[in-house]
């Protein structure tokens, strides 16, 4: 199968799921551009309370293919946090919107809630001082995409997952792959997909 064939099954998959409203594909040239995009992003605070690095993207952009997709309020986020806060590398806070998770959080005196979905572990932070003196930092995480389901007889993949771009990268996405369509209402996502051919295999 070569490359535009895989394109042509990845983006038929992605349409079929809810709240996807049209893909394409994001070519190798344009990925420092995105790059850039979210360097610049990072310069700027969240609310004022620290650095946001978006990790996300930046795996996806080391995936084998990637993808843009637009996407409308009706996608499912799943049950995974779209928003980290790290100490180093641990997490001491996360969004999160499962509903019985928070029911079970709002009854331990460690959690403080920075709104009604995201919390912070207070035993394992000094908040807010560590989040002003930059010793803490927001992190969008890669996700697995376990909306894209494939056939048996299509292509195989070792892993799809994907990343929410920050505004910056959102406003170039739409301007630069989907600029005849009303995107007002839309966001948009970064899909990666690691086909685990080996250097010389044909797609």
């Amino acid at each position: 199968m070569d490359r535009k064939m895989i394109d042509g099954v990845m983006i038929s998959a992605f349409r079929k799921v809810k709240g996807i409203v049209n893909a394409c594909p994001l070519p190798n040239e344009d990925h420092p551009q995105i790059r850039e995009k979210e360097l610049e992003a990072e310069k700027r605070s969240l609310m004022g309370l620290g650095k946001v690095v978006n990790a996300g993207v930046r795996e996806i952009l080391n995936h084998d293919l990637v993808y843009v997709a637009l996407t409308s309020k009706d996608f499912d986020w799943g049950c995974y946090s779209t928003l980290l806060l790290k100490k180093g590398q641990e997490i001491v806070g996360q969004e999160t919107r499962d509903k019985a998770v928070l029911a079970e959080l709002a009854n331990k005196k460690n959690v403080w809630f920075l709104h009604k979905n995201f919390v912070v572990y207070k035993d394992k932070i000094s908040f807010p001082g560590d989040i002003m003196n930059k010793i803490c930092h927001f992190e969008i995480p890669c996700l697995p995409a376990e909306f894209c389901m494939l056939g048996g007889d299509q292509f195989q993949c070792q892993a799809i997952n994907f990343a929410s771009p920050s505004i910056l990268c959102d406003l170039y996405l739409k301007e630069r792959y989907f600029d005849r369509e009303n995107v007002a209402e839309l966001g948009t996502i970064l899909i990666g997909v690691n086909h685990g051919l080996k250097n010389g295999d044909h797609f």
